[in-house]
């Protein structure tokens, strides 16, 4: 054994104990650490992921073509180099001197030869690529920290560990949905698709709706495809795709919860992963039906994800008399058109300054103005809709809002809540046709702040709808 390898040994002392399921390995498994550059690193020509392949760009054809080459190396050029959480493995290579093989991270060395020099690309069209990611990048690593094992033979345990070892708990576990979901809902800004079904797998653990094992049988994709529908969401009481947020009675909320909950696990309720756009639609429509749907909306929005757990451990006698209800205030005294607990993200920078205004501006005072704007958010939302949908926007407002009802209508909105939408696209001697908004604004009628108020409610629901979706 050369006299590194021995000095590290004594130090290093891996026990192979921890591999007895990949056989007798000797008294330690022995590895150094050292700089290498990567012109020294050839790719491993019988890597699990092809057959053998001798010739290295044609290894190099492979992984760009079946192995998501070319997305790693866009990462790679995006943040500047690869994971800091893992290393590329090497062994000498048996033929030539001072040169090295790939044992792990024979994509990662792939992706930064491309980088280095595209013309290693099989193709025209992808040394284009490549040679535009690495014209972003400040500087293409050309050396690299790697550990170093003697030989292949002693490389493969470790090898087997990374890709095997989360079989049977001792190597890297691959999370599933759920785990995955819990993670990005740890940080702002995550836009993982599952989040507000974790959150409502997890608010119905701690209200006690199911029981946990039952929770635990739940598929949260399942859940992800009822709740990215605008038309279900409505029907349960959620006023966004991101957080538990209802604009419904809680007790209302939780019964629909909990049969939704318990027709997922159920396989003769329909509901299940393959389900349709209508197949969710006709769900919500027999939850109304049912009398199981909340029947009253818009109560002040609470966000049910961010409320504590009831503490019933205290032993303080409660007053079961209940407080006294008072009536809400009429929506039509608020001062401005928008609600203040209407949110929604909006990144279209015109439309998102009609909107800032819109929902500024003194309704009362300024009615005018208050209608003009109105009439803009309602233009510049269905116009952006129909440009990301791809369909070309009609010079009148009316027949943009005719297209976008059809298309809510293919995406599991129901006639019922697109009946003001309709309205205002066929009906111009509707009060709140673009016509008759276009009559107010250009000075023909004087409109009132109630006007303005009534003409944004009876469409609130689908300017959220086309608002999130064109985020």
């Amino acid at each position: 054994m050369p006299l590194e390898w021995q000095d590290f040994a004594r130090s290093t002392r891996v026990v192979s104990d921890l591999f007895e399921n990949f056989g007798k390995l000797g008294d330690v498994m022995t590895y150094v650490v050292k700089k290498i550059k990567l012109r020294r690193v050839y790719l491993d020509n019988a890597n699990p992921r092809h057959d053998p392949i001798e010739n290295e760009l044609e290894i190099i054809a492979h992984l760009i073509e079946k192995e998501n080459v070319k997305q790693l190396a866009k990462h790679i050029s995006e943040v500047g180099g690869t994971s800091p959480l893992e290393r590329i493995a090497v062994f000498p290579h048996p033929k030539i001197k001072d040169a090295f093989v790939a044992a792990e991270g024979n994509r990662r060395v792939c992706a930064f030869k491309l980088l280095a020099d595209p013309d290693k690309a099989n193709t025209e069209a992808n040394k284009k690529y490549f040679r535009k990611l690495a014209s972003n990048m400040e500087e293409v690593p050309d050396t690299f920290e790697m550990v170093v094992f003697e030989d292949r033979k002693e490389s493969r345990p470790w090898v087997s560990l990374r890709h095997e070892g989360g079989q049977n708990g001792i190597g890297t576990r691959t999370w599933d949905a759920r785990q995955i979901t819990r993670f990005n809902s740890q940080s702002d800004g995550a836009s993982n698709p599952n989040i507000q079904a974790s959150l409502l797998i997890e608010y119905a653990r701690r209200e006690n709706l199911l029981k946990a094992d039952r929770l635990d049988e739940l598929s949260i994709t399942t859940l992800t495809r009822y709740l990215s529908n605008p038309v279900f969401r409505h029907v349960v009481g959620l006023v966004d795709t991101k957080t538990l947020t209802i604009s419904v009675a809680v007790e209302e909320f939780n019964r629909v919860v909990t049969k939704f909950l318990n027709d997922a696990l159920d396989p003769a309720s329909g509901v299940g992963s393959r389900s349709t756009a209508a197949d969710r639609k006709a769900y919500g429509e027999k939850l109304r039906n049912d009398g199981v749907a909340p029947s009253n909306h818009g109560f002040t929005p609470v966000d049910l994800g961010a409320r504590k757990p009831a503490d019933n451990s205290s032993t303080e006698k409660v007053d079961p008399t209940p407080a006294p209800v008072r009536n809400n205030p009429s929506p039509d005294k608020r001062r401005s058109v928008i609600p203040p607990d209407f949110s929604v993200r909006i990144t279209d920078k015109v439309l998102k300054r009609l909107y800032d205004e819109l929902r500024a501006i003194d309704a009362e005072q300024y009615s005018f103005s208050a209608t003009y704007l109105l009439r803009a958010v309602i233009e510049q939302t269905a116009t952006i809709y129909l440009k990301k949908n791809g369909r070309a926007a009609p010079k009148e407002l009316h027949q943009r809002l005719g297209i976008v009802a059809d298309l809510l209508l293919t995406d599991g909105f129901t006639e019922r809540e697109l009946k003001s939408l309709r309205v205002m696209a066929n009906d111009k001697d509707s009060r709140y046709s673009p016509d008759s908004i276009g009559h107010f604004v250009h000075g023909g009628m004087i409109p009132t702040k109630t006007y303005a108020i009534k003409a944004w409610d009876s469409i609130e629901h689908v300017l959220l709808a086309l608002m999130q979706k064109i985020a």
